[in-house]
């Protein structure tokens, strides 16, 4: 079963757009989730398709809270995903290819894949069996593989298993004749034979070549001048040598035929949703260890998104301490807010923060936070400032233009939106007039947005907004300076302008009072 969905789930997702990923720093976060490329891809993969179902994350949510409190459960099952792993690679295309050669080769690879789907059934059933679980998940996949150990299909399955593999296992070795010309050149392979037992060659030399493998290109001949010359002896004995396998391996594949068409997807799908949460599980306990605080997003079918205590996780993977946590909260009367504050106060990391809490919450998975009332949003949109050098073609404000056009489009009132400093390359005049027709469209859809900008008077004066139409009314937010410090908490208040010049101008030394101090040198 796919453990990322409930049963009978219609899987519905949204792929979140590769913009998203970067201006929340999602690459960053997977380096500390995992370094290893397969589980790391796979992490990736699940975490940029939110489900649009609640019963699904709801049910992601049990699975991870689940693992997050069991490490025992956690080890066991890390043991079963390497099985799985080989048991998935067993099947698709490597097996079509296997179905196609029909080979001696092929049936043993087909016998080996027979057994490791055994041994994974039955380590996992255990393993699920030995623990407490209260996730519908984990408790749906343990009863799907106890039913299967239970049918008479399994347990024929493992006798037949067991009497193939008894039959493979009395040889041990094989003793070919070799009839020679008087001048030693060879005239015939007269006779094969296995036996249960190793050769014991007479001569140092014979023990040299019985470790050489028969059946590449490479060991049916040596090199000379970079040429392959076939080696007559081996050329021989192979064709003969694989019809004798062929034949003394027939009750073999009489048996294996009721098992041609067997199918390892039943156990296989679940590899990635065990990958994934394995690995945030990891994620969590290490995060626990190192004294940062997380939590499950609770009422996730409300109408609020409320969340205490926020911290942004970048700063838990950089060792900081002394992080400071901030109150935020979404409601269907206050959906757009619009963020100012001094530079270096936290803007960004604020707003970041939220985006990684809402991806998290939409995920089903724990957040960096005290507590969190939250609904899941269904997408999650992000303009951030783009790199100078990728906006050759359009000119900054094309690039912007672009986007935002593309952001629109996709905007709903199950939408988070999130701007750092859009039109800022324009004139105060020209960023005003286009950031109002913008949040006035996306009132208008009822997303949910954060518009961090340096426009001052955007969020002066609000009553303007509010009584456009659409849901909610516009909150302006400002990151605190208090007594000469940026505090960088958030509150509730009209954005001070002349305090926030002020503030740089002291940084740089620039004030009417700091200029005049001192000296101006003579040309």
């Amino acid at each position: 079963m796919d453990i990322l969905f409930r049963p009978g789930s219609d899987k519905k997702a949204v792929s979140l757009p590769r913009e998203t990923a970067k201006d929340l720093a999602i690459d960053e976060l997977l380096d500390s989730i995992s370094n290893i490329k397969e589980e790391r891809d796979i992490v990736s993969k699940v975490m940029m398709t939110l489900p649009c179902n609640i019963s699904d994350i709801e049910f992601r949510r049990n699975i991870l809270s689940d693992l997050l409190e069991n490490t025992a459960l956690c080890d066991e099952l890390s043991d079963c995903i390497g099985e799985l792993f080989v048991l998935k690679n067993y099947g698709g295309g490597y097996k079509s290819m296997r179905k196609q050669d029909g080979n001696l080769f092929s049936l043993l690879e087909d016998l080996r894949e027979l057994q490791v789907y055994a041994n994974v059934t039955e380590k996992l059933a255990k393993c699920l069996s030995s623990y407490e679980l209260g996730s519908e998940g984990l408790k749906a996949l343990r009863d799907e593989q106890l039913d299967v150990l239970s049918s008479d299909g399994f347990k024929e399955m493992k006798d037949d298993l067991n009497t193939m593999i008894e039959d493979l296992s009395v040889v041990r070795g094989c003793l070919v004749g070799v009839n020679f010309t008087p001048d030693l050149n060879i005239k015939e392979v007269a006779a094969i034979e296995f036996v249960p037992y190793h050769y014991r060659p007479k001569y140092s030399l014979a023990e040299k070549l019985t470790t050489t493998t028969l059946f590449t290109p490479e060991s049916i001949g040596f090199k000379r001048a970079h040429n392959l010359v076939p080696d007559p002896l081996l050329a021989s004995m192979a064709p003969k040598l694989q019809k004798h396998l062929k034949h003394h391996y027939t009750d073999l594949k009489k048996a294996f035929v009721k098992y041609a068409d067997f199918d390892s997807r039943s156990i296989t799908n679940s590899y990635e949703g065990l990958t994934f949460y394995l690995a945030m599980a990891r994620f969590g306990r290490s995060l626990r260890k190192n004294g940062y605080e997380i939590c499950f997003p609770t009422n996730v079918d409300g109408t609020t998104f409320s969340i205490k205590g926020l911290y942004n996780i970048r700063l838990a993977l950089t060792g900081e301490k002394d992080i400071v946590r901030n109150d935020f909260s979404f409601t269907p009367d206050e959906r757009i807010f619009i963020l100012t504050g001094p530079n270096r106060g936290g803007k960004t990391i604020l707003e970041q923060g939220i985006g990684i809490a809402s991806l998290m919450t939409s995920l089903g998975l724990f957040v960096t936070a005290s507590s969190c009332d939250g609904i899941p949003f269904r997408n999650i949109l992000t303009h951030f400032p783009i790199d100078e050098n990728q906006t050759i073609n359009y000119g900054r404000l094309g690039e912007e233009a672009m986007r935002i056009k593309t952001i629109v489009e996709e905007a709903d009132d199950k939408t988070l939106i999130l701007f750092n400093e859009t039109y800022s390359t324009t004139s105060s005049t020209d960023g005003l007039y286009l950031s109002k027709d913008l949040i006035r469209i996306l009132k208008e859809r009822g997303s949910y947005v954060i518009f961090n900008t340096h426009i001052h008077d955007l969020a002066r004066d609000t009553s303007e907004m509010d009584a456009w139409e659409g849901q909610g009314r516009i909150v302006s937010i400002v990151m605190e300076h208090k007594d000469n410090k940026n505090t960088f908490k958030v509150k509730r208040a009209a954005p001070d302008t002349s305090s926030f010049a002020r503030i740089i101008a002291e940084k740089y030394g620039i004030t009417y009072e700091q200029m005049k101090s001192k000296k101006v040198s003579p040309d």
